[in-house]
């Protein structure tokens, strides 16, 4: 027989082994996040949060707008708010959070894009990002809030 007979078997089987595997990478995701902490992006081990702290920042977008490439947008376009009740109605808002990882010790952030809604957050996105860019943005977070100052 040829090998084309074979063919949509042979399909089927890679479309069900990556479902498979596809499910246990996101199986595995869900359990560490249950836990408190996320994969590193660098190594792809456990990455636990540095600590129990979320930094809240404001964006400029609103309800429907969208935006591109979060990885360069979000650090030069968030302004760090002290609470949820700064946030404008029909404006978009992120939670970051700082993890480390305890293998290449490398650190990340997780940032969750939200809009408000009725004292509810809904979740539009969450990015797993590179530390470095957004340190200078906790700073200042970190200023604000031992100074008093809210925006």
């Amino acid at each position: 027989m040829d090998f084309t007979y074979y063919l949509p078997e042979i399909f089927f089987g890679l479309i069900v082994a990556v479902a498979l595997i596809w499910g246990i990478c996101f199986a595995r995701e869900m359990f560490l996040f249950s836990k408190g902490k996320t994969i590193c992006i660098h190594c792809k081990h456990a990455a636990s949060k540095v600590s129990s702290k979320k930094y809240l920042f404001l964006l400029p977008v609103s309800f429907g707008e969208t935006y591109e490439n979060a990885e360069q947008y979000l650090p030069s376009h968030l302004k760090p708010i002290m609470g949820t009740n700064h946030i404008p109605t029909g404006r978009r808002a992120c939670w970051v959070e700082l993890y480390s990882c305890s293998k290449c010790r490398k650190e990340q952030v997780t940032v969750t894009d939200f809009l408000l809604v009725r004292g509810q957050e809904d979740v539009k996105a969450t990015y797993i990002l590179p530390c470095e860019p957004f340190l200078k943005l906790i700073e200042r977070w970190e200023s604000m809030a031992v100074t008093g100052i809210h925006v």
